[in-house]
């Protein structure tokens, strides 16, 4: 995972790519890193164009992740999800708990 905060918008936004598979191995370290990256901004994009695969684990991480958002009143956005990973957000339901945009520039603007 690689983070680094943008400040184009005139806001300090975050944005960390992830890559591979985010599932019970590694979800984890997604969740401590999620952590890290809250001191530096709340309002934060998952860049997920590198993401192969997410399972029940990885997807629980992610909606942790937003809850940790919303309670430190900031926000959580999707970016260029692959057709895998959006199938999972679409059969769980979980596409109705976040804005997830075509590509990281649209998500930055969203904000």
């Amino acid at each position: 995972m690689i983070f680094h905060v943008d400040g184009s918008t005139g806001k300090k936004l975050g944005i960390a790519a992830l890559n591979g598979r985010l599932d019970a191995k590694n979800s984890s370290e997604l969740l401590t890193s999620f952590e890290r990256w809250q001191q530096q901004t709340n309002l934060i994009i998952l860049d997920c164009s590198k993401l192969d695969l997410i399972d029940s684990s990885g997807l629980g991480a992610v909606v942790s992740c937003l809850r940790k958002a919303i309670e430190k009143n900031g926000d959580l956005k999707l970016a260029n999800l692959s057709p895998k990973v959006a199938m999972v957000f679409e059969l769980t339901k979980a596409k109705k708990l976040f804005s997830i945009f075509t590509d990281t520039g649209s998500a930055l603007q969203s904000f």
